[in-house]
């Protein structure tokens, strides 16, 4: 069974640990994600997020540009294994030469708000997946989780502010660049926005349901999950436990595999079979107890099955509606 995944954090994990003095590796390492374990859990493509925290970086754009050097980097060292694509006929290309695919995306929308050409830099570097905002405002519009989501510092709750003028001007500009618009993060306005002046399918990398779990304001209603997946748009289960518990508080272990079934099983109920894949937020989240790398995707496959998915259902959501999602949007 193949794995897409639309989100975790790695590459901006090892400018962290990099940072901190430790020689890291996307090839080998100790995190959730390195291409070893990827391998070996049937990975065909794993989306990597330049995510940049606003707050502790000002220069959002030039701490973007330092992530990007390094997965510049650890693509070239791991070229025999791993290539990043642009288009689906390059995802084909790979899977044809026995490697993995590599796809960028920028978690920020502070990342390129400064200038439309920086943003058009962004994309002529491959990026292809963007988010609008983080958990701070900027200058596009506004979260629905305000601050730190695992001290839970500061939170907004369905946030009916939407996009700004600036906004809606970016995700126009956005859609022209064939960037695929990501609403993780958006507040419900913006949302909402995105669904009244987009042109293109869209989705969301990393969300959850709220109508389950109401612990996280980042999860998506049942209505907007109904409307996603009506635009032929896709979502990412997000492993992280403060999406998946319909209360939650810091400490608590990290999310069972039957929790990541039982959000799968609500979403696909609310928004069809379609609309859901994998955006597991690796490497930006609290430690799973089941399945804590990505070499273990295929036990949840065997679960899911084990619990009434069909294979047929697993397939799609492990990757299926993804795949389909890219091969319609990514040229």
């Amino acid at each position: 069974m193949q794995i897409i995944d639309m989100h975790c954090d790695t590459i901006s994990k090892i400018r962290r640990v990099e940072k901190e003095g430790s020689p890291a590796s996307l090839r080998q390492n100790a995190l959730s994600v390195d291409l070893e374990k990827m391998k070996k859990g049937g990975y065909t493509l794993q989306t990597f997020a330049i995510y940049v925290n606003w707050e502790e970086e000002p220069d959002a754009e030039a701490a973007a540009r330092e992530i990007l050097k390094i997965f510049r980097r650890e693509m070239q060292q791991s070229a025999d294994l791993i290539s990043q694509i642009r288009t689906y006929r390059e995802l084909e290309a790979n899977e044809r030469a026995g490697k993995m695919s590599a796809l960028l995306s920028l978690e920020e929308g502070a990342i390129f708000q400064d200038s439309v050409d920086s943003l058009r830099w962004f994309q002529e570097q491959g990026v292809r997946m963007a988010t609008l905002t983080w958990n701070y405002e900027n200058d596009l519009g506004y979260p629905n989780c305000m601050g730190n989501p695992l001290t839970q510092e500061i939170w907004s709750w369905g946030d009916d502010r939407g996009l700004k003028e600036k906004g809606i001007r970016f995700l126009e500009e956005l859609e022209h660049l064939h960037i695929l618009v990501d609403v993780s993060h958006l507040s419900d306005g913006g949302f909402w926005d995105v669904a009244k002046h987009s042109t293109r399918p869209f989705l969301a990398s990393h969300s959850n349901a709220r109508g389950l779990a109401k612990a996280s304001a980042r999860n998506l209603t049942d209505d907007m999950i109904r409307t996603l997946a009506g635009r032929g748009g896709v979502m990412g289960l997000n492993y992280a436990v403060s999406f998946m518990r319909p209360a939650w508080k810091p400490g608590e272990n990290g999310t069972t595999v039957e929790e990541i079934i039982e959000m799968a099983d609500y979403i696909t109920n609310v928004g069809g079979t379609e609309c859901l894949g994998l955006g597991s937020d690796y490497d930006g989240i609290l430690e799973l107890p089941e399945i804590s790398d990505c070499s273990r995707i295929q036990f949840l496959a065997e679960q899911m099955e084990k619990h009434g998915f069909t294979y047929s259902q697993t397939e799609k959501i492990l990757g299926g509606n993804v795949r389909r999602f890219l091969k319609e949007n990514l040229f």
